[in-house]
């Protein structure tokens, strides 16, 4: 089988989320147009929106989300950041690495917008919106894919949504768990001013 194959199979076979693994307030929308799909996602955090910000421009910290093995972050210019990421995901009896390279461009305190440079996917680009609210913040991400694979979208179409669902279930809890950490970076002048 072909990588582009085993990405998709991914999404087929992975597990659905529990129903108590659904991060509270989490709202997801699939849609799809050709081979393209969008995605839409947002939830509340007690994050305010500078550690908020602190948190979605710590790309290394991806390490923690499941099935991340590698992130490295290369800053290239004061609003730009080149991503490597590989994540090791486990299919039955397969075992697939996946790897992409990333470009970021971060807009401090509100935007984070992103563009796959390479990678297991056609199209890979979005972005991360930060909303200040009473209780913290609103973190808002779109994004568009196109997968590349031999696999029938239809297929794909019936399990994205879960898949989505448990992997940014896995983003807010770790937001939530960073909390203290955060907290920290945004009483320090320097980095509040820099953005990181």
């Amino acid at each position: 089988m072909t990588k582009p194959i085993l990405f998709a199979l991914l999404l087929l076979i992975a597990s659905p989320a529990w129903p108590d693994a659904v991060f509270p307030g989490l709202q997801v929308e699939v849609t799809r147009e050709g081979r393209q799909y969008s995605f839409a996602a947002s939830f509340d955090t007690s994050l305010h929106q500078c550690a908020a910000y602190h948190y979605l421009t710590d790309y290394e910290a991806a390490r923690e989300l499941p099935g991340v093995v590698e992130s490295l972050a290369f800053r290239e210019a004061p609003d730009r950041v080149r991503v490597e990421r590989t994540a090791d995901e486990h299919v039955l009896f397969f075992h697939v690495r996946l790897r992409s390279v990333m470009e970021y461009t971060e807009q401090p305190f509100e935007r984070i917008s992103f563009t796959q440079l390479s990678g297991d996917s056609k199209i890979f680009s979005g972005d991360w919106e930060i909303e200040p609210n009473a209780g913290g913040s609103k973190l808002r991400f779109r994004g568009v894919w196109e997968p590349d694979t031999l696999i029938p979208l239809f297929i794909i179409d019936h399990f994205a949504r879960n898949g989505l669902i448990e992997r940014f279930s896995a983003i807010a809890r770790l937001a939530e768990a960073r909390k203290d950490r955060l907290a920290g970076d945004c009483a320090m002048p320097s980095l509040a001013k820099n953005g990181g």
